[in-house]
């Protein structure tokens, strides 16, 4: 199930969908389809809801894409994403089909990253907030090393500092078993891998 809106706003594109599909891994499989495209995530949100003893993923993000390619582009996100989210579909079948350049991570960590990790007793959820470098690429860089630690994101806060470029994101998490973990090796490891690029420069 899919429900997918788009418009334009100004250079940029807004996008919202809400889909049935919650499991591990469904955010990165949004941010590859976004980054395939050449588009960058500015700004978004991303929830999870309960609605009629259903659980919904619900995400809106705002978009940039490069230079007279807006049109081209939300109209191949709105395909893309359909084919996603279809019962039928495989993720690695239609990853197989995308021409994806792993992106230039080291330049996303090259001025003071901060990665924090925070247990919010009261949530029962480890909020990470990661501040660097924006840049193509970057969510689904770091999306893909959550999905192989087998981290769920329950939602997410995306920001943008038009100003310095920065990105300003708090992801609030939880581990396999459905709870916290800022203080458990696990963290330490995803913070590990998400910086390994910049031990070889």
């Amino acid at each position: 199930m899919l429900e997918f809106e788009y418009k334009r706003e100004k250079q940029n594109i807004l996008i919202s969908l809400k889909t049935d599909a919650t499991q591990f891994g469904t955010f990165h499989r949004i941010a590859t389809i976004i980054y395939a495209l050449k588009l960058d995530i500015l700004s978004g949100e991303l929830k999870t809801l309960i609605e009629n003893g259903h659980e919904y993923t619900v995400d809106s993000f705002l978009l940039q894409a490069d230079e007279g390619a807006l049109g081209q582009a939300a109209f191949q996100l709105g395909v893309m994403m359909d084919s996603l989210f279809s019962k039928n579909a495989k993720f690695e079948e239609i990853l197989s089909k995308l021409q994806i350049q792993e992106p230039a991570v080291s330049t996303f960590f090259r001025e003071s990253p901060e990665f924090i990790f925070t247990d919010l007793l009261d949530k029962n959820q480890t909020c990470l907030y990661l501040e660097t470098s924006a840049g193509r690429g970057l969510l689904y860089y770091v999306s893909r090393i959550l999905m192989e630690n087998q981290i769920n994101i329950v939602s997410a806060t995306i920001e943008t500092d038009p100003k310095t470029g920065r990105a300003r994101d708090s992801f609030f998490l939880t581990n396999v078993q459905g709870g916290m973990f800022a203080s458990s090796p696990l963290a330490e490891r995803i913070r590990a891998q998400i910086l390994a690029p910049m031990q070889t420069i």
